[in-house]
């Protein structure tokens, strides 16, 4: 992305734009996941693919642009600390999984918009309104109608990671919209993918978890696939949080599960009941509301 680009007054749309596109790329994502884990794939194979190809596709746009990798001192270590969030987050909610089911984890893994909407407010010393208090929470609402969760299946381990996973999340939004705003988003990510990449290698070095996936072409297609949804999701994520703010993408962010769940309907003819339809709609209202007060 060039930095005209980046600093033109149609930024807040383009932010839009990124957000949504980078919920749907996501949703995409998930979908095709399942499929690679079908396939014998390990987690860990997967999260080193995936950055790899991210990686490969930035390092490729930046030298076609000409922008220099390089970055100061102080730049390349807000880099590595929002990445690093970022994994941990990311970890923490592939963690969630093995405790309770996926529709629970997710469901309190989104309340990092939130998180990230008073991490923002407690920086600015400016406390969110009412209506997007009422918003976050009706969007909360939306996502347990849509994900048709019940608390039976609750336990601490599993509500412990994902409540790591939402403040993880959230910390590496704040931190790079509000220490890597200077930087150009495609760099700024690079080094950030580079860091997930670093700490999945060393925790795929101790779990000895490498399982290297077929090479029919059936099976490289799905796993391509599901890589270069991830690396436009994962830039486009970053790149609307420079544009819009971290509170704002994060909030857009929650069209993600609904989504995926609509993805799941065409793509995979699952059933779609009517309290999902209930649910997808005041998400997507909730949404529509919290953006229209924050202009």
């Amino acid at each position: 992305m060039s930095k005209a680009l980046e600093t033109d007054s149609s930024a807040p749309a383009l932010g839009l734009s990124l957000v949504l596109a980078a919920t749907v790329s996501i949703s995409f994502s998930n979908i095709l996941t399942p499929m690679v884990y079908a396939l014998g794939t390990s987690i860990e194979t997967l999260l080193v693919l995936r950055l790899v190809c991210f990686l490969s596709l930035c390092a490729f746009w930046l030298r076609v642009q000409g922008v220099p990798f390089r970055l100061g001192r102080r730049q390349l270590l807000h880099c590595l600390g929002a990445g690093t969030a970022y994994m941990i987050g990311s970890g923490g909610l592939i963690a969630s999984f093995f405790f309770m089911p996926v529709s629970l984890a997710i469901l309190i893994f989104y309340m990092f918009p939130l998180i990230t909407r008073l991490g923002e407010s407690l920086i600015d010393r400016r406390p969110p309104s009412w209506v997007e208090i009422i918003c976050f929470i009706a969007a909360l609402a939306g996502l347990v109608l849509c994900l048709g969760v019940g608390l039976e299946a609750l336990n601490t381990p599993g509500l412990l990671f994902a409540i790591v996973a939402a403040c993880g999340i959230s910390v590496s939004f704040l931190w790079s919209g509000r220490k890597l705003s200077n930087v150009q988003s495609t760099v700024s990510t690079f080094y950030m993918a580079g860091t997930g990449l670093i700490l999945v290698l060393g925790a795929t070095a101790v779990t000895g978890r490498w399982t290297p996936p077929p090479v029919d072409t059936v099976s490289l297609l799905i796993i391509a696939a599901t890589a270069l949804t991830f690396a436009g999701a994962f830039f486009g994520m970053f790149a609307s949080v420079r544009l819009i703010g971290p509170s704002r993408a994060a909030m857009i962010m929650n069209l993600e599960p609904v989504l995926t769940i609509a993805l799941a309907v065409f793509l995979l003819s699952e059933d779609f009941s009517l309290h999902q339809v209930a649910g997808a709609s005041l998400v997507i209202v909730a949404i529509v509301v919290a953006q229209a007060v924050r202009r």
